[in-house]
């Protein structure tokens, strides 16, 4: 059946609120937490398409993209999770349930670090190619495998490349607060069919544009100019109306020391703001559910 589409939202209408200790705009740090649960041709039988370079054009394993994909669990975890760290920044991972595996030493920092683990899926399987008891199941392992990593069931959830099922399973699960699998706003808002808390997300405030075959970013510097102005939209429209932004990174993108500048230079930028929540998207709606549910 096909599903409503929201053209409207809130339109005019934008609720009046403060986000905890009356701040104005809130601020959500996404780390996409992968490396490990990419597409392999010795594994789920497809080559990876999206890296530093274009894949190899035959169904065999791309030695140079899994390097790339390695880099980020041996070296841009733990430059990242040292930055957050030093800056006292709370982050929310978008994690795949095989990346954590891969490194359980960089899941255990995490965790002890005090971020949020968001189910990013068990690994990278496309939702959308399933039938409905396929994804539950495949939600259901990945739910399993965070809990049995972290010792904590996820709270949100963001598919990658969810199914018109998805919302519909998701609140089949207790655990699940909020799914972010929706660039449609920019403050949370309730699905109408399913009542599951929505957390928008960012396609363009965003690394992934780094990676071939985008490639829209070709320095640090553009995308923190990018992310920079972003901010400043948002938080000058919040002295008005209370917004969110969402910024997202990946760890083999800005993991890497010319990347890394943008995020470094971002963090800095925004805790010198006032006003600024700097915190998890399940802090975020838990808010929201208390205050709008």
């Amino acid at each position: 059946m096909f599903s409503f589409r929201d053209f409207k939202g809130y339109g005019k209408n934008l609720p009046k609120f403060k986000w905890p200790g009356n701040k104005s705009l809130a601020l959500s740090f996404v780390f996409n937490y992968e490396e490990g649960a990419e597409h392999s041709a010795v594994i789920d039988g497809s080559v990876e398409q999206i890296g530093e370079f274009s894949p190899v054009d035959i169904k065999v394993r791309d030695m140079g993209m899994e390097s790339v994909y390695e880099y980020a669990q041996r070296v841009g975890i733990w430059r990242i999770l040292d930055l957050l760290r030093e800056k006292h920044v709370m982050a929310t991972f978008y994690a795949s349930a095989l990346a954590l595996e891969a490194n359980p030493e960089a899941t255990k920092q995490i965790m002890q670090d005090g971020h949020e683990i968001c189910d990013h899926g068990y690994g990278w399987r496309e939702l959308f190619n399933m039938t409905p008891d396929e994804e539950r199941k495949e939600i259901m392992d990945s739910i399993n495998k965070i809990e049995r990593l972290t010792g904590k069931k996820p709270t949100g959830f963001y598919a990658r490349e969810p199914s018109e099922n998805t919302l519909n399973i998701l609140s089949e699960f207790h655990n699940f607060l909020y799914d972010s699998d929706s660039y449609a706003d920019d403050i949370p808002y309730f699905h109408r069919e399913t009542g599951m808390l929505i957390i928008p997300y960012t396609p363009d405030a965003n690394d992934f544009h780094f990676q071939n075959p985008i490639n829209r970013f070709s320095t640090g510097r553009e995308f923190y100019e990018y992310l920079k102005d972003t901010f400043d939209i948002l938080y000058s429209e919040s002295k008005q109306s209370s917004k969110m932004m969402s910024a997202a990174f990946h760890i083999r993108v800005s993991g890497r020391p010319g990347r890394f500048s943008a995020l470094k230079q971002f963090i800095d930028y925004a805790i010198s703001k006032d006003n600024v929540w700097i915190t998890t998207r399940e802090n975020i709606a838990r808010f929201w559910l208390k205050e709008f549910k």
